[in-house]
């Protein structure tokens, strides 16, 4: 299933948090914003250091992000921009957790 592109761009990033609908969880924010003239989603995940200070900890959340977006989630079919912002709890989560509630708020955007 392809992964999508990775949003990379720091106006990319302003441009959604500035405009993006907003999606919460305990564990987890997602912000989306549908883009038009494109057909593939990009996205991010986003681990800050408030969720722990140890980069090991930060990176396995994002290797989780990641490997929920491509096994678990159902790729959007529509252009969007789409940000995963970790919470401190997400560091005790699960994968299965992460996934459904990925799933749960892509479904609420209409992108599901």
């Amino acid at each position: 299933m392809a992964t999508g592109v990775t949003l990379r761009q720091q106006r990319d990033f302003d441009w959604l948090f500035e405009s993006g609908q907003r999606y919460y969880d305990k564990l987890l924010v997602t912000v989306v914003r549908l883009r038009s003239g494109s057909d593939q989603a990009r996205v991010a995940f986003i681990v800050g250091r408030k969720v722990d200070k140890r980069a090991v900890v930060r990176n396995r959340i994002k290797r989780r992000l990641r490997e929920a977006w491509r096994r678990e989630v159902p790729q959007p079919s529509v252009g969007a921009d789409i940000a995963f912002v970790a919470s401190p709890a997400s560091a005790q989560a699960s994968y299965w957790d992460l996934a459904e509630i990925m799933k749960a708020h892509l479904a609420q955007a209409g992108l599901a």
